[in-house]
């Protein structure tokens, strides 16, 4: 009857335990040794009681295969997704890992009745997907069921690996500052004559500077000792400098962020390194600082880059003129070529009603001048649109496009297909990427490719032209390589790179039509979309094209 009085409340007990609780009171637990709650032993109810009303992580292992219960506060030990839930499995199923290590402990405290305690142990344990190393303060204590028996085993634990780590942190810290404030001080404080001759091997300005400090706060620096490169920069001998405040040579320093970061150098004990332009006491100089903490005092010793600074400045203002330069030029191209298109083309019609006109008057050799008049007209018509392509190919769009290579060969073949047509060209390609770029000038690109390809042709077979992607990869940076390929007349090697020049030509224009504009135009392009154009060749033998756009 008592037994049953005091189960009467195991739910009441249970209830407002949190989640723990809930799993005990749900859990089947007739398939163990336990069996029901209704027939658990008094002293394990008032246990597991005590145990999931804490605040503190607390663990319980019971009865012969040693069932495992916890509280809420323990559940994070056990990971976000590792061995929770354990309530009601065997302790050696749970801790496989660690079974070798606690397994004996729990037997000890079991058989002697002797609470045991461990103070920051590693175990690692299996959670969160992963073997951590987890470190733990814990003690095992028996437990005791209703005969005074010990039943089990009581684990109060904390993990503190958190703790743990950030000690052997700053073990690790103290113990590298240490070493290296040892090492200093041996190698630079053995006496003030070999310390000179020691800083005297420095190349750079040094000096060794000692706080001037006044109601707790540092107020100015004074000169311990100079090496002669600093001597020599300062213009004043290290006799002069020690001992005197380095506010009495350069006053502004105080003005400028040299005098705060050294002493920020001092009180911290961290090492700094800054640029500094000290545009004060009548001077204007850049430095890159550095400065050290050394004992009682601090090393500093800086690089003079004013001459470097004074070089780029003078590059980035040629830079800046040179873009104007170059913007002024390219409109002054457009603006020139597009008023000439106007007298070119009034030129064309003239020299056609004239020549309408007097036809049937006008001897051979006058007809012939007629004909070399629009022949002119036409060379000129033709440099001035190109000159004018040239000029809309260097102003660079704002944003670039995904462009499908295989549709702008589609659309180049088809704005050429009567040239393709009445020379019969035979163009294969294979699948081509899709490149991040202009849509335009992209086009422009493989339209003039693929046309010097045609005029290019050998008179003794059908032009032929192979267009073929592949990776480039050359400099580390993804790259599509694009090959044209095609079995024309060729050049000499030698002129590879000549040929991409504003009006360059490699053949008479009585042989072959054209400005000289078109492949300096596909170097532009091939430019604005950073990327890289080769040009291959042999007399006689065909050229191949290689040109790579960024992936």
């Amino acid at each position: 009857m008592e037994s049953a009085t005091v189960h009467t409340g195991v739910k009441t007990i249970f209830n407002n335990s949190g989640e723990a609780g809930e799993l005990i009171l749900t859990y089947d637990w007739s398939g163990t040794v336990i069996g029901p709650i209704d027939n658990w032993p008094t002293s394990l109810v008032i246990t597991l009681g005590n145990i999931l009303h804490s605040s503190f992580p607390m663990f319980l292992f019971w009865g012969d295969d040693l069932l495992c219960f916890y509280n809420d506060a323990y559940r994070p030990s056990l990971g976000i997704d590792g061995k929770h839930p354990a309530i009601g499995r065997k302790g050696s199923d749970i801790w496989p890992e660690i079974w070798d290590f606690i397994g004996p402990i729990i037997s000890q405290v079991m058989t002697t009745g002797k609470a045991v305690w461990f103070e920051d142990q590693l175990l690692p344990i299996y959670r969160n997907g992963n073997l951590e190393e987890v470190y733990w303060t814990f003690s095992y204590s028996p437990a005791f069921g209703d005969d005074y028996i010990i039943c089990g085993v009581l684990v109060t634990c904390m993990e503190t690996t958190q703790a743990v780590l950030g000690r052997q942190h700053i073990a690790e810290i103290v113990e590298q500052r240490t070493v290296e404030l040892k090492n200093a001080q041996y190698s630079l404080l053995q006496a003030n004559h070999y310390l000179q001759n020691i800083i005297n091997l420095f190349q750079e300005p040094l000096q060794v500077l000692e706080p001037i400090v006044e109601n707790g706060e540092i107020i100015d620096f004074c000169f311990k000792i100079t090496n002669n490169a600093y001597s020599a920069y300062a213009n004043v001998t290290p006799a002069d400098l020690q001992n005197k405040k380095v506010s009495e040579f350069f006053p502004g320093y105080f003005q400028t962020s040299s005098f705060v970061k050294v002493a920020e150098v001092f009180t911290s004990g961290v090492a700094n390194t800054w640029d500094l332009h000290y545009n004060v006491d009548g001077l204007d100089l850049h430095n890159r600082m550095s400065a050290t903490k050394l004992d009682t005092e601090v090393v500093v010793h800086f690089t003079d880059f004013t001459e470097v600074m004074r070089l780029q400045q003078e590059l980035e203002s040629k830079i800046t003129e040179l873009e104007r330069s170059n913007q002024h030029l390219e409109e002054f191209v457009h603006a020139a070529s597009h008023d000439l298109k106007e007298p070119i083309r009034k030129i064309l019609v003239f020299n056609t009603v004239l020549k309408n006109q007097l036809t049937n008057r006008l001897q051979e050799s006058e007809l012939a001048t007629f004909e070399r008049i629009e022949k002119a007209s036409h060379r000129m018509e033709s440099l001035i649109n190109d000159l004018l392509l040239f000029s809309h190919v260097s102003q660079v769009p704002h944003e670039k496009e995904d462009i499908d290579l295989n549709e702008t060969i589609k659309q180049v073949m088809e704005d050429l297909d009567l040239d393709i047509q009445q020379k019969q060209v035979i163009i294969k390609t294979n699948t081509l990427p899709v490149v991040k770029g202009y849509r335009r000038q992209l086009q422009q690109l493989f339209q003039n490719l693929i046309s010097n390809s045609i005029k290019y042709g050998h008179s003794e077979r059908q032009v032929e032209i192979v267009i073929t992607a592949g990776p480039g990869n050359d400099t580390g940076q993804k790259l599509h390589l694009i090959e044209i390929a095609d079995n024309g007349i060729g050049f000499e090697q030698h002129y590879a790179d000549k040929i991409f020049q504003m009006f360059t030509r490699l053949h008479g224009k009585s042989e072959y039509s054209g400005s000289g504009v078109g492949l300096a135009i596909v170097k532009k392009v091939i430019e604005n979309h950073k990327g890289a154009i080769i040009a291959e060749s042999k007399p006689g033998h065909g050229s191949t094209f290689k040109v790579m756009l960024p992936a």
